[in-house]
């Protein structure tokens, strides 16, 4: 159900208390998903594991449990495992939100997208089944430039739509 899907691009000021909000369409998938907290507020995981990727992601606690399944499904003592666990596990912490969808991003958060203390842009951006936050200059000067080479490559001025093409 396309309302259960974490989509678009959301341009948000981290506020001068350090606090950012979630996307309200990204609240509503949240509300959809997971039954909110005491304090009407969500709890969300938020992966800043993965060396190579410049944002961190984030899953509402039914995308975490099926992240815990797949996970499950690898071969215990694999390379693959001790690295999975490694990024999803001990490289990943919990965070609530308030009612409003405004939430602290704890300090790993922080190091890992390079905010400081004060106001900084952060952009939230739609992964279906879960959601990146970017530091908004690191996503404009690398993803961006990243997108537009992949549709010269792939579509050479072809509607998007012809990606689909062998799908059902």
């Amino acid at each position: 159900m396309a309302t259960e899907t974490f989509r678009g691009e959301h341009y948000l000021k981290v506020d001068s208390k350090g606090r950012v909000m979630l996307p309200a369409p990204f609240r509503h998938v949240f509300d959809l998903a997971d039954k909110p907290l005491a304090g009407a507020g969500f709890q969300m995981l938020l992966i800043y594991g993965g060396s190579d990727r410049p944002f961190v992601e984030g899953y509402t606690q039914a995308g975490a449990e099926d992240l815990d399944r797949r996970i499950s499904q690898l071969p215990m003592g694999s390379e693959e495992y001790d690295l999975a666990n490694a990024i999803f596990y001990e490289q990943s912490i919990g965070v609530e939100t308030d009612k409003d969808g405004r939430f602290s991003p704890p300090p790993q958060v922080r190091e890992k997208l390079d905010l400081p203390k004060d106001e900084v842009e952060v952009v939230f951006i739609g992964s279906k089944h879960s959601f990146r936050m970017w530091r908004a200059d690191t996503y404009r000067a690398e993803r961006k430039p990243a997108i537009r080479a992949l549709e010269t490559k792939l579509l050479a001025g072809a509607d998007p739509l012809s990606l689909l093409k062998n799908t059902v």
